[in-house]
């Protein structure tokens, strides 16, 4: 089905981005996406380095997001799983805190680890109970504060916070202060409590080529980097021009083109590690976080304990996540103070540098976040639209939620 007016020109090919178009085109639009890289994906994006999958930024797809349940096909994407909790590394110890609600043999070993009191566990226990009678819309309802403040608030312990909370989701908020809405920690408390933490088994980035799929080739270009929209006309760097009847700007908040610039505050960082070792570290198909104070490392995983197509032969690939700023090291400094902390725990006299990534936007401010987009927020002109997790909360999930609203707008524009 063919419709006048239908040219849409989308202006980035990350998750958000790919979500509109993949909607728009199965409704009988025509899609053109101008990619600034030479890839798709964003931020979710797969580096294939002498057969080693490197996420940038290490990444999870929290398995009961529903907007990927709903626009994604698990099964294509032979998704596997972690296992739910983590290593603890504190002082020169390993403890391991599993959910006991889905690894019931964890209990007692979870109930007496030092990360925290019993007292804590069950703080933790009925916070869990009491998030599965929430709906998503209901938690985003919710009075925000800091997740710091909500933590004590709760009842939690120092040691706890400190131990735990703190490498936790200073791995999923890119910062340790804990200042993220308490709006977006009880968002993805729900999602790592009744769903798992995912990755396919080819990398993330066939989370976008997913979503791409129904795409041609042409309907790509790659590096066309977007400097200017002037009412329906769009001026890239390079100096090509295009016409569209509708416009979806799909980037970040960094690469806004005029007259949309803006200045992003607050948005974070995050520098990813990886390593090759012989020797195993662990085992377990789980995340380890660093509870030392002042560490380097945040959190680390050893990518083939969850899929072994992550190596193409024998040796392990360990992924190390960095939050701290590290702007005064060299590559060379970082990689051997990682290799010095980390041997605290494991053997490390074989690891040997890989490669690293810095990801400068990884997520935008998450002070104030939203579930619900509104027509205001997605509208820039008659014809010109935003789309991009900036606009609700830093998620793949608010990505392909924007995407979809912008779709929804376009849609019912043209039914009019």
């Amino acid at each position: 089905m063919r419709i006048e007016n239908n040219k849409v020109t989308i202006i980035g090919a990350g998750i958000a981005g790919l979500t509109a178009a993949k909607l728009l085109k199965q409704s009988g639009f025509e899609i053109l996406i101008l990619e600034a890289s030479n890839q798709i994906g964003g931020r979710v994006t797969t580096f294939n380095k002498n057969g080693y999958l490197l996420d940038h930024g290490f990444q999870v797809l929290l398995g009961n997001y529903p907007l990927a349940k709903e626009l994604l096909n698990y099964d294509d994407l032979h998704l596997k799983a972690f296992d739910p909790g983590a290593k603890i590394l504190y002082q020169n110890k390993i403890y391991d805190v599993l959910d006991p609600l889905r690894k019931p043999l964890s209990l007692f070993k979870t109930l007496f680890s030092p990360i925290g009191s019993f007292a804590d566990k069950l703080i933790m226990f009925k916070l869990k109970i009491n998030l599965k009678f929430k709906s998503v819309e209901q938690i985003f309802e919710e009075q925000e504060q800091t997740t710091i403040s909500y933590l004590l608030k709760l009842g939690f312990s120092h040691k706890m916070i400190n131990r735990f909370f703190i490498p936790f989701l200073g791995g999923i908020f890119l910062e340790k202060e804990l200042i993220t809405s308490s709006r977006m920690f009880n968002f993805v408390f729900k999602m790592f409590g009744e769903g798992d933490a995912l990755i396919p088994e080819n990398g993330m980035q066939e989370i976008p080529k997913q979503l791409a799929r129904e795409l041609l080739t042409n309907q790509i270009l790659y590096n066309s980097f977007v400097t200017q929209i002037e009412d329906n006309k769009i001026i890239c760097k390079n100096g090509n021009e295009y016409l569209s009847d509708y416009i979806v700007i799909a980037t970040d908040e960094l690469s806004l083109p005029k007259p949309f610039t803006k200045i992003a505050k607050d948005y974070r960082s995050v520098h990813n590690y990886f390593f090759t070792t012989d020797n195993l570290p662990f085992k377990d198909p789980i995340i380890a976080l660093n509870a030392n104070q002042n560490a380097l490392v945040n959190n680390m995983a050893i990518m083939d304990n969850i899929s072994k197509n992550y190596i193409p032969y024998q040796k392990h690939l360990i992924s190390i996540s960095i939050i701290k700023d590290t702007a005064l090291l060299s590559q060379k400094d970082i990689a051997q103070n990682i290799k010095l902390e980390m041997s605290e725990w494991f053997d490390v006299s074989d690891w040997e540098f890989l490669e690293s990534f810095k990801i400068n936007y990884a997520l935008p401010n998450q002070v104030n976040v939203k579930n619900y987009i509104p027509d205001s927020d997605l509208i820039n002109q008659s014809n010109i639209f935003n789309c991009g997790d900036y606009l609700s909360n830093g998620s793949i999930n608010a990505a392909m939620y924007s995407g979809k609203r912008v779709f929804e707008i376009i849609n019912s524009l043209h039914k009019k």
